[in-house]
């Protein structure tokens, strides 16, 4: 059977080599160019890409590797030619096999492995088993849509973050996560996070969260935050939650889940309460 494999290739590293090894049978393999960044901008914002051509020089010079070819926008569907056609299970590759409806008319392959962050590996998440309670009062749900748009004023593509420290009704701090000592630090040097899991070191990294943020300006101004309530547009990180559960809030609500939940043990053993705010607009009562 025929074998092409389809790609986009930003960077080189260890894992697409190991893509390629996996397939040293297959009969080319086509790298997605420049033009397919009009179609998806998430391309555009990959400052450490290598350009198509240059990516496929190197590729080409693995042991072993298959033909490589950069293919543009109008070169698809005809550049599709083998009988089986194998891509990593990415959002772009998963979109073009869908536009071009390439599995009508070839075996497509669809690898799961994790060559680069897409939209599904970043929103991989677990919801947080919060205590029961899930409020939906106007109230809370105007707070949980305040920490969400200061969470927008982030620079940080990856995770952004607000937050609000309010006692009854009234706002004491606001925050959203931030880099230091700029909002480029980690595309101007790369990130440090990159080279540890979750959770693991979390005190090597150019970004100051959401939640510490909060602390740290209440700590400067003066501003007690025991008793108060907290409003954040993710759920805490661990580090965070110690941060929280230290400076006395009583309880936590969240619009969001995060995918590491050691935090929600650290806020349940200090009393915090935890508080789904359900953000959808109830549907008017029929008349």
């Amino acid at each position: 059977m025929s074998k092409q494999l389809m790609m986009y290739v930003p960077v080189i590293h260890a894992g697409y080599e190991a893509m390629l090894a996996r397939h040293r049978n297959a009969n080319e393999v086509l790298l997605l160019g420049g033009s397919f960044a009009e179609e998806f901008p998430v391309m555009k914002k990959e400052i450490r890409a290598l350009p198509a051509e240059r990516a496929a020089h190197y590729l080409s010079r693995v042991e072993k590797a298959p033909q490589v070819r950069v293919i543009e926008r109008d070169d698809l569907p005809d550049a599709v030619v083998a009988e089986q056609l194998v891509v990593p299970d990415e959002d772009i590759l998963r979109e073009l096999i869908a536009r071009h409806d390439l599995k009508a008319r070839h075996d497509v392959l669809v690898e799961r492995t994790f060559l680069r962050w897409d939209r599904e590996w970043s929103q991989a998440q677990r919801p947080v088993a919060y205590d029961g309670r899930v409020t939906g009062e106007e109230a809370d749900r105007r707070l949980a849509d305040m920490a969400v748009t200061e969470s927008e004023r982030s620079s940080d593509w990856w995770r952004q973050v607000g937050a609000i420290a309010v006692r009854e009704g009234r706002i004491l701090v606001t925050a959203h996560n931030r880099h230091y000592p700029s909002e480029y630090a980690p595309y101007l040097n790369g990130d440090p996070r990159n080279n540890f899991k979750r959770g693991i070191r979390i005190d090597l990294s150019t970004a100051m969260h959401a939640e510490a943020a909060i602390v740290a300006q209440a700590a400067r101004e003066g501003t007690s935050l025991a008793g108060a309530d907290l409003y954040v547009s993710t759920f805490p990180c661990p580090g965070c939650a110690r941060l929280v559960a230290e400076a006395g809030f009583t309880r936590c609500y969240f619009a969001g889940p995060y995918s590491m939940l050691d935090g929600e043990e650290i806020l349940r053993s200090a009393g915090v309460e935890l508080m789904w705010v359900d953000t959808a607009v109830p549907e008017p009562a029929p008349h």
